[in-house]
C-alpha cells in the first residue's frame, strides 16, 4: 500500500497543503520549484482544495512571471476547520476555539467548584459545548488541554498535578471518550510555550522560556523552535528548584522549593505572617483583623495602592524568581522570557526586581535576556494547546479525505 499511487497522491497533497500554510501568499510557481513537483501535479492538487473550500486565491503577487502574468497567491482558508483548546487551572477553566492559525474565535472562562477529575471532565465538557455554539460541530477536528503537571504524551496519563491531587489520571482517553473527538493533553506550561511562540511575543524568537506564576509554577520551553518535554514529559519544573535547601516543605515533598516562595500561596502565607507581627498595612483594615482572610489578590492590590509591606512581599517573591530564572538563562541561553500567570497586573513593580536579580546573576552572558509579561495572558496556554491539535491534524496524510473523493 505505501507505494501505491494514492500513497504517493497523499504525499505530496500533504506537502503542497503544508507549504500554503506555513507560506500565506505564496504561488504555485514557488511550490513547484520548492517540492520539484512537476507543474501539473501542482495544479491538480491546488485545483482540488480550492475546489474544496480549503485554499483560496487571494490576488497576485507583485513580480511577474516570465509570460508576463503575476502569479496567483494562495492561502489557506483559517476557517475550514477549527480546533478547541484549554487550560486547567484547579479553580478555573480557560478555553478558545480558534481558526487553523491559532487565532481565537471565541474564549469562556469557567469556575471550577473543585479540582477532581470527574468535575474538570464535567466542565471542559460544558466548555466545548458553549463554544461550538454558531459553528458547525462537523468542522471541529479536536481538543487540546493544558493541566498543571507532566504528562505522559504516549498515553496521554497526567503523571502527577500535585496542586490538583491527581497521580497517574488517564485524562485524555476519559476526555476523548467524553467528545468523541482526538485529544491532546499536555503540560499547562508547555501549552502556554508554544502559544506565545506560535501567536504572541515569542513570534520570531527560536529559544525561549515560558513561565506561569500561580498557585503552582512552571515553565515551558521551547529550543530551536521546538517544544522540550523531556524523556518522560516533566522537564520544565521549575517551581521545584530548591532555592533553600532547608527552606519550607513543598507540596511535591522537597524543601525550599522556588514555590514554597515565589508562587500566590507564598506570598499569602508571607503577608500572613508578617502582618501578625504587627506591622501596619492596608492588609490588616482589608480583612478586619481577620488575616486568615489574607488573598494572593488583597496583597497584589495593597501592593498596587503603594502598601510597603505588600510590596515588600511581591518584590521578595519576585526576587526569588529572578535567581532561578538567572540559574535556566546560564543552562539554556534563551533569547526570550516570557512570564505568564496571576502578577501579570503589578506591571513593574513586580518585574523591575525581577530583571534586577537576573541582571546581577548573568552577567557572564553576553547578550542580555528580554524578561517580558505574556502578551496572551490567559489565553496562552489555551491557544497552545488549539495550535498542536492543528499540528496533528496537518501532519495527516490526507487531513481533508481528498483523496477518496477527487483524482
Amino acid at each position: 500500500m505505501g507505494n501505491s499511487p494514492v500513497s504517493i497522491r497523499e504525499i505530496n497533497q500533504q506537502r503542497i497543503l503544508n507549504l500554503v500554510r506555513q507560506n500565506p501568499g505564496i504561488s504555485r510557481a514557488s511550490i513547484v520549484k520548492t517540492t520539484n513537483l512537476g507543474k501539473a501535479t501542482v495544479s491538480t492538487i491546488v485545483s482540488n482544495f480550492i475546489e474544496a473550500g480549503v485554499i483560496s486565491e487571494v490576488g497576485t503577487t507583485a513580480q511577474r512571471a516570465p509570460a508576463g502574468r503575476r502569479p496567483v497567491k494562495l492561502e489557506l482558508n483559517r476557517q475550514v476547520r477549527l480546533a478547541i483548546g484549554v487550560e486547567l487551572t484547579g479553580s478555573e477553566c480557560v478555553a478558545v476555539i480558534t481558526d487553523l492559525y491559532g487565532e481565537p474565535l471565541n474564549v469562556v472562562r469557567l469556575a471550577m467548584k473543585d479540582s477532581t477529575v470527574e468535575t474538570s471532565l464535567d466542565v471542559v465538557e460544558e466548555a466545548v459545548n458553549q463554544l461550538l455554539e454558531g459553528f458547525d460541530r462537523s468542522n471541529w477536528i479536536g481538543l487540546g488541554v493544558g493541566v498543571p503537571g507532566p504528562v505522559d504524551v504516549s498515553r496521554q496519563h497526567v503523571i502527577q498535578a500535585v496542586n490538583l491531587g491527581w497521580l497517574n489520571v488517564p485524562f485524555g482517553p476519559l476526555l476523548s471518550e467524553r467528545i468523541h473527538k482526538p485529544v491532546m493533553v499536555l503540560k499547562r506550561q508547555n501549552a502556554g510555550a508554544i502559544g506565545e511562540h506560535r501567536n504572541g511575543i515569542g513570534k520570531a524568537i527560536t529559544d525561549l522560556i515560558f513561565i506561569s506564576v500561580g498557585v503552582g509554577i512552571g515553565s515551558g520551553i521551547i529550543v530551536g523552535g521546538e517544544l522540550q518535554e523531556g524523556v518522560d514529559g516533566s522537564s520544565g519544573e521549575i517551581g521545584h528548584i530548591t532555592i533553600i535547601p532547608d527552606g519550607h516543605r513543598c507540596n511535591c515533598g522537597g524543601f525550599g522549593c522556588l514555590e514554597t516562595l515565589a508562587s500566590c500561596p507564598a506570598i499569602v502565607l508571607r503577608a500572613r505572617e508578617r502582618s501578625s507581627e504587627g506591622r501596619e498595612s492596608l492588609l490588616t483594615e482589608k480583612t478586619n483583623g481577620v488575616l486568615q482572610l489574607i488573598t494572593s489578590e488583597m496583597v497584589m492590590e495593597a501592593a498596587i495602592q503603594g502598601d510597603s509591606l505588600a510590596i515588600e512581599i511581591v518584590q521578595e517573591a519576585a526576587r526569588y524568581l529572578g535567581i532561578a530564572i538567572a540559574n535556566v538563562i546560564k543552562l539554556f541561553n534563551p533569547g526570550m522570557v516570557i512570564i505568564g500567570g496571576d502578577m501579570l497586573e503589578l506591571g513593574d513593580l513586580y518585574f523591575n526586581p525581577i530583571r534586577e536579580t537576573i541582571q546581577r546573576r548573568t552577567t557572564s552572558i553576553p547578550t542580555p535576556v528580554g524578561v517580558l509579561p505574556s502578551s496572551l495572558g490567559d489565553r496562552a496556554a489555551p491557544i497552545g494547546a488549539a495550535c498542536l491539535v492543528v499540528d496533528q491534524f496537518f501532519a495527516q496524510p490526507d487531513p481533508f479525505a481528498l483523496s477518496t473523493t477527487s483524482d
